[in-house]
């Protein structure tokens, strides 16, 4: 697929296939088209999107009581009607189901379940053919993910139905040996071991940090365009500032580094953030509010719109402000209440369903949950603005730390991946956007697992959280456009602080970071000077630093500071062994 033309064909083919869902999108048949698609072009975690969705469409053809029973339905029995593009996997329905003549028939041939099933067996054995499809994606792509554990599940819930089933047995054995190679390679010396595989394999993999190449959403962030709207952006929280396009260093995890790759190109074109004028120590230079904030805990005091804690009711001399349709659903102010009421609150107001969603989750559990949280304030900004996600002030804007665009049989060398599992990735946030009552078929263009993927990505570049200062779990996340253009430092030249709007001050005396052995660093920031920010505890050593860093950077800090204490790391590691040989040379 490197071929130019061959990659011009396969996106012109993606785009076709999504448009035919577009148009039907219902289409159980369909969904396995393009996940089947998506897995050739080198998608696993895209094509697990789409196969879960057809699997969700096949409980829609049985059970008449769902909700999009007679779309899935209607959409099926064209589909088969129009040609089988499963490869003969289908039986062709009769004339009457086609035409709909007789559509008591229909409803009495949901699938095994159906207790009038055998009124029209065709329609039944099909249903089952679809789930085991369904079920043979789902466990192959989360294999290629490195979601093994999933990719169980699902083998052993085809089986269930057809214990025979040669595809999903094969799929079987591929899990146990995928897993018995890793645990080789671990440990070279193991003969034999047993295990657990509902309890041992891996639930977590990867899934390329991706700018898909028909992201159209995407705005060439340095443009001449983009440049005048975000310094006018700045211009409202940061009157000293500017946007400027920058170089920056292209980063490489330690393991890529290890690895005898090309050479890749040295800087990429970025954003940052820069002191139009003199900025005096300790001075507040940045103050910016945001709706896009999440927090975790189901009924802590704060503040629904900006996450801001609620002041102690001792304090108050009036009610705060709340939503009349929902329990406790409190403001800070007036302010605020306008604002969700505005921009994101009317798309979950009178939905109790969601009020427990990723709430007090388990330690493992708490950073995901809220990304997953963000996710849903995105979606709610974009349902009540009737604005794409990737279009919305708060989102536009971030960048992901992406994977330049490119098809991914090109291989390309420097991959970012993100964190992906079934749960995380596909499973929770389809059940979120239901619950919010968003159709997740017929919003494909807003909704679709590339669109997730992307705010995910996004939010995992960008996003800062408050911890819990006696858990030291994280609780509240916000993501804030103009703050989080400024670039990292692990010695920066501001710190920052959020309780409902984030504040950049610009360090001055003991908070300048002392590194280098001069001890003579200043405060404040010089016209001209760049505004550094930090995603990491910089009292950390450089390889805490890095590891800490490396999920918001895409790879290993570069900074000066970092590459200086690396190499004092280093010649004090030599200087070290050059001891230990002289000592041994000594003794013998």
């Amino acid at each position: 697929m490197a071929d130019p033309d061959h990659r011009l064909i396969a996106l012109q083919e993606r785009k076709n296939i999504t448009q035919q869902l577009i148009e039907r999108p219902y289409s159980c048949i369909t969904y396995i088209a393009r996940a089947i698609f998506y897995g050739k072009l080198g998608y696993p975690d895209l094509a697990l999107g789409d196969a879960y969705r057809a699997l969700l469409l096949t409980d829609e053809i049985e059970d008449e009581s769902f909700e999009y029973h007679e779309q899935a339905l209607q959409s099926y029995i064209e589909d088969v009607a129009e040609g089988d593009p499963l490869g003969g996997l289908l039986v062709k329905p009769t004339p009457e189901e086609i035409n709909n003549e007789n559509p008591e028939t229909l409803d009495g041939c949901r699938a095994e379940n159906s207790s009038d099933k055998d009124s029209d067996p065709a329609i039944g054995d099909n249903i089952k053919k679809l789930r085991l499809k369904c079920f043979a994606c789902l466990s192959d792509f989360l294999c290629q993910c490195g979601c093994l554990s999933s990719a169980n599940d699902f083998v052993e819930r085809g089986l269930q139905i057809d214990s025979g089933n040669p595809i999903l047995l094969d799929h079987r054995r591929s899990i146990i040996q995928i897993y018995d190679k890793k645990l080789l390679e671990e440990d070279s010396n193991r003969t034999y071991w047993t295990y657990d595989p509902w309890e041992e394999l891996p639930k977590q993999g990867y899934a390329r940090r991706e700018l898909y190449p028909w992201n159209d959403h995407e705005p060439n962030r340095c443009s001449e365009e983009s440049l005048p709207f975000l310094n006018q952006e700045m211009s409202k929280v940061a009157p000293k500032c500017e946007v400027r396009a920058v170089s920056l260093p292209i980063l490489q995890s330690s393991s890529t580094l290890s690895m005898t790759l090309p050479k890749p190109p040295a800087t990429m074109k970025q954003l940052g953030v820069f002191a139009k004028e003199d900025i005096a120590p300790h001075e507040t230079l940045l103050q910016e509010s945001s709706l896009l904030t999440a927090n975790n805990r189901l009924h802590d005091p704060l503040c629904d719109a900006c996450s801001a804690p609620l002041p102690p009711i001792s304090a108050l001399q009036e009610p705060l402000p709340t939503c009349p349709e929902c329990d406790d659903i409190i403001f800070c102010s007036e302010f605020c209440y306008t604002q969700a009421t505005n921009l994101y609150h009317p798309a979950v107001c009178g939905k109790p369903d969601l009020e427990a969603i990723a709430k007090d989750p388990t330690p493992l559990a708490a950073t995901n949950a809220l990304y997953l949280l963000l996710l849903g304030r995105t979606y709610a900004l974009a349902e009540t603005q009737n604005i794409h996600p990737l279009d919305l002030s708060e989102t536009k804007y971030l960048w992901g730390d992406f994977t330049p665009p490119s098809l991914p049989e090109q291989e390309q060398q420097h991959a970012r991946q993100l964190p992906f599992t079934f749960e995380d990735n596909i499973l929770a946030p389809l059940h979120l956007l239901l619950k919010m009552d968003i159709d997740i078929f017929a919003s494909l263009a807003r909704t679709d697992t590339w669109i997730i993927s992307t705010l995910f990505a996004k939010f995992r570049g960008v996003a800062s959280a408050r911890m819990n200062p006696r858990t030291g779990m994280p609780e509240v996340c916000a993501v804030h456009p103009m703050w989080c253009l400024a670039n990292h430092s692990c010695a920066p030249n501001v710190k920052w602080e959020w309780s409902g709007d984030i504040k950049f001050e610009a360090r001055g005396g003991d908070d300048v970071v002392q590194w280098g052995g001069d001890g003579g660093k200043e405060g404040g920031i010089k016209k001209g000077e760049e505004v550094l920010n930090h995603y990491c505890d910089v009292d950390l050593r450089v390889k805490e630093r890095r590891e800490w860093a490396a999920g918001a950077l895409g790879g290993d800090c570069v900074c000066e500071r970092c590459m200086w204490e690396e190499a004092e790391e280093k010649k004090a590691g030599r200087n070290v062994g050059e001891a230990q040989g002289t000592e041994l040379v000594e003794r013998a």
